[in-house]
């Protein structure tokens, strides 16, 4: 009996030790991080692809990998962890506080430099909220001499491959987009009602929308709802 006992206790560790350093099964094959269904590629240029991330309650992206350079502009929030291929969930932390409506909208940081330290990961969402960021990728080099865009404001964040500037504008007014040697992505982060007017009218009509421009014409945004608004203009170095 002691002989079975020892040859079953045997058997059972080798079934459950190797399980736990396998690699993914075949349907969670790490995918392009372009390709993932919860990453929806809304601009695919050779310089620059925009996406709208929404990862709702208690869902999770599939293994996706990241090489090229990356912005994240928050759009709601909710509780993440992440997962980095070959590694186990972390374990899990004491349960968050009760959450507050946020004052400001998220900030901007700076940027994943996926170029010098490629990564494959999955997001689970483990708040009660959507999970929404909007992505944008610079395919190019960047350019670290890029000159700075003609505005005399502070950014909020700059790199070889970004410049970001926030607009805070009142209800009824507007206010000068940045201009800059390149592509301008702006991005509304409140509700409200807001346009930008230049070379091309572009309406944006809540948290998500945003306008792709040159950067070298001039744009205003205009703030036409009741509701002071914020948004990003963030230069895109080396996207023409």
């Amino acid at each position: 009996m002691r002989a079975a006992s020892l040859l079953i206790g045997m058997w059972v560790v080798a079934i459950v030790t190797p399980a736990a350093a396998q690699p993914p099964a075949a349907s969670e094959k790490p995918v392009p991080v372009f390709e993932e269904p919860r990453h929806h590629l809304v601009v695919d240029t050779p310089a620059l692809r925009i996406l709208d991330i929404q990862i709702p309650p208690g869902d999770t992206t599939l293994f996706h990998m990241h090489n090229s350079a990356m912005i994240y502009v928050p759009i709601s929030s909710s509780r993440t962890r992440n997962q980095n291929l070959g590694e186990d969930w972390p374990a899990p932390s004491a349960a968050p506080p009760a959450p507050t409506a946020p004052t400001r909208p998220g900030r901007i940081n700076g940027g994943a430099n996926y170029v010098e330290k490629p990564t494959t990961h999955r997001v689970n969402n483990i708040g009660t909220t959507l999970f929404r960021l909007i992505g944008i990728a610079n395919m190019t080099p960047g350019d670290a001499t890029s000159p700075a865009a003609a505005s005399p404001a502070k950014p909020e964040m700059e790199n070889r491959w970004y410049r970001v500037e926030r607009l805070v504008i009142a209800p009824g007014s507007s206010a000068p987009v940045p201009t800059f040697a390149g592509t301008i992505v702006v991005v509304m982060q409140t509700n409200g009602s807001a346009a930008l007017d230049g070379k091309v009218w572009h309406p944006l009509n809540g948290p998500g929308d945003f306008a792709r421009i040159d950067g070298t014409t001039a744009y205003v945004v205009h703030n036409r709802g009741a509701s002071e608004i914020e948004l990003v203009a963030i230069a895109v170095k080396g996207a023409k």
